[in-house]
């Protein structure tokens, strides 16, 4: 993003969580100088040491990965001389970095650290609650909060998904709170310190299970199955796996076609229903018919007939994968002192078709020069600090979403305070018939959408568009996860957009980019964690397994989310906008980089020994409650409905949990042009 959007933050990076070296990265992809301090001895991982790099929770498992973009300055806690530097680069910066769980610091360097603003600390489980200050590793939370239980076959034990996902999701959402705190900070004078904890995230990430759970139904593993379709699965080919997915009896019959004419008229599997009915013979003919096939030509057959799929892509393949390397996603550098060729992502930011730049890897302690060269901050002094108002006091924030990614987004804007209107079609967005009800709407729209406000309008229509152009021209945010191309289609290209309001920051998070190899392309979450190296991340007896969790439309909102919130604050320098490009399939493989340097991981099987707890379990468990994860909002009709707290807490100003948003409204709502 041109100009640095975060240019001018300086961040102190310190903690050795992966989250927080994937926070560090993501802060200066957007334009922070970030100063990574390294221990001066470290332990060396073997690089075949699959629990470090799936269920451990240091960002040393992979130096190039956690050091890339970044300034290297060494430092010894034994050292009274970098004690008294590192206080002195923390007096000069602006963010400090850390995971004190898992870091014990003696008294002079908690004191040294404290010159710091912002402080950020991502830890297991927070700085409150019993099992607050307790370290814990990727797969201890995982089990401890539901997400292993629903990972795995049906008939089967619960997997860990073999990924730190929930580590560099909480570096994604640390990321998103660090800029929020920034911009109070250069606006109010004011820092705070921001508490990110694991388990939060992972309870966050329970969206599609948790609405079963307050039905008093039992979430359940349905392996790389989908509860309502089929065939929905992952089938083995004569070349490879592919991913194929079924939505709807039209789809069916055009697959049932290709495999053998007989098929189609079989009044067995005539209708959804009667295939949920006959899951195992519905997936035996496919699996017979795959198993005689090579999977490339296969994907360009089902695709042509407009069935959803995609190759299983192995972490080994996905530098060569076509789409990423269209979008230049993974880099190939050469590592300082060795010379040894690794790879490392670029940014999972795309702006304005900016060109994409490929990180350096610093050699050791070569920031130190930098970092004696910068001048203190001065601070200001807390009897001129006056009110503090919410981050986003004033924001207009318009989304067009459905599900998750654009909703997710949206709805931490809508925490931090921005007026967020939901643009539905007359019959409403599609996660309003997602079961299980309350009164006839879906938790799980619930959920995904509190604190907005919600406006129908037919975009297909002279009216509607002549109301969207008056919104956008108002607003000062425009995030959408409809298919690429369709608001051209409509007559809002980029042109049109920045010509209705060129402070519009627009943010479009779809499953393979606006700049895309595979055009037009359906991008359900299953398709984009088959073809971005997580599923081949997690398996049984050689069986890639999806996630339990919608790991790929998560990821892609919460970037969603750090990206509008740099676009803003490089609107305060440049005072234009932004036209902001996320790829679910970009996040995805960014997911899975502490596999990209290691040998031979894609044959691995995934296990844990030890307890899992079910979604009810984790729901109910003593930290949830005393964190108030969980909290229930009265709608307008008064209906009480559990909702989910924010996994980003500020201290001077944390988000709030709204009321429920209600029906969709043909109300005209909206804002004067500014």
């Amino acid at each position: 993003m041109n100009p640095g959007a975060l240019a001018g933050m300086r961040v102190l990076e310190f903690g050795s969580r992966i989250g927080v070296g994937a926070c560090g990265r993501l802060l200066a992809d957007l334009g922070a100088t970030v100063f990574i301090v390294e221990p001066r001895h470290t332990r060396q991982q073997r690089d075949d040491d699959a629990t470090s790099v799936s269920g451990g929770s240091s960002k040393w498992i992979d130096r190039s990965l956690a050091t890339a973009a970044k300034h290297s300055v060494l430092f010894d806690s034994a050292r009274e001389a970098d004690i008294d530097e590192l206080a002195a680069l923390a007096a000069c910066c602006d963010v400090v970095l850390l995971s004190t769980d898992v870091d014990g610091a003696n008294a002079r360097v908690q004191q040294a650290l404290k010159h710091c603003p912002i402080f950020c600390d991502i830890t297991a489980f927070g700085a409150t609650g019993p099992m607050a200050g307790k370290p814990a590793s990727e797969f201890d939370v995982q089990a401890l909060t539901g997400v292993m239980d629903t990972t795995g076959f049906p008939d089967g034990a619960a997997m860990p998904i073999g990924l730190p996902v929930i580590e560099m999701s909480s570096g994604i959402y640390a990321a998103a709170a660090t800029a929020i705190a920034w911009r109070v900070l250069r606006r109010d004078g004011v820092g705070q310190r921001i508490d990110v904890a694991l388990f939060d995230t992972a309870i966050n990430a329970l969206t599609t299970f948790l609405p079963a759970h307050f039905a008093g139904k039992a979430s359940r593993r349905l392996g790389n199955g989908h509860s309502m379709a089929v065939p929905w699965n992952a089938y083995e080919s004569k070349t490879g796996w592919i991913l194929i997915c079924s939505a709807n009896d039209a789809q069916w019959r055009k697959l049932a076609a290709l495999i053998s004419p007989g098929l189609v008229g079989n009044p067995d599997y005539a209708t959804l229903e009667d295939r949920l009915a006959r899951r195992a013979e519905v997936d035996g003919h496919v699996a017979r018919w795959v198993a005689g096939l090579e999977v490339d030509p296969l994907v360009d057959l089902l695709l042509g007939a407009g069935i959803p799929c995609g190759a299983i892509v192995t972490i080994d393949q996905l530098h060569a994968e076509p789409n990423l390397a269209l979008r230049q996603s993974i880099a190939e550098v050469n590592e300082p002192g060795t010379g040894r060729a690794v790879r490392v992502p670029t940014s999972l930011v795309h702006v304005d078709d900016d060109a994409v730049v490929v990180p350096a890897i610093p050699p050791l302690d070569s920031g130190r020069a930098a970092a004696h060269a910068l001048a203190p901050r001065p601070r200001r002094e807390p009897s001129a600090v006056g009110s503090i108002r919410v981050p986003f006091d004033g924001l207009r924030v318009i989304e067009i979403g459905q599900f998750t990614t654009a909703p997710l987004a949206a709805r931490h804007l809508a925490s931090f305070g921005a007026d967020v209107i939901k643009i539905e079609p007359a019959e409403g967005d599609s996660a309003r018939a997602w079961a299980p009800h309350r009164n006839n709407t879906s938790h799980f729209f619930i959920i995904s959408n509190g604190e907005k406000r919600s406006l129908a309008l037919d975009l297909r229509s002279d009216g509607g568009r002549a109301a969207f152009a008056n919104l956008v021209a108002g607003a000062d945010v425009l995030v959408e996860n409809m298919k690429p191309g369709s608001l051209r289609r409509l007559g809002f290209d980029r042109d049109r957009l920045r010509a209705l309001n060129p402070r519009l920051v627009y943010c479009a998070i779809s499953g393979f980019g606006l700049k895309s190899a595979y055009d037009g392309r359906p991008a359900f979450d299953t398709v984009v964690q088959a073809m971005c190296g997580i599923m081949d991340a997690t398996r049984l007896s050689g069986v890639p397994v999806k996630s339990g969790i919608s790991a790929a439309d998560i990821g892609g909102g919460q970037v969603g989310l750090l990206a509008i919130v740099a676009a803003l604050e490089r609107r305060k320098v440049t005072g234009q906008g932004a036209m902001i490009d996320i790829a679910m399939q970009d996040v995805g493989a960014w997911l899975t980089q502490l596999r990209w340097n290691v040998s031979d991981v894609s044959a691995r099987d995934t296990a844990y020994k030890g307890p899992v707890a079910s979604v009810a379990d984790a729901s109910q468990h003593a930290q949830t409650v005393a964190r108030e994860l969980l909290v229930v909002r009265r709608d307008a009709v008064g209906t009480d409905w559990e909702m989910l707290a924010s996994p980003m807490r500020l201290s001077r100003t944390p988000p709030g949990v709204g009321p429920p948003l209600g029906a969709a409204s043909t109300a005209l709502i909206g804002w004067r042009t500014r």
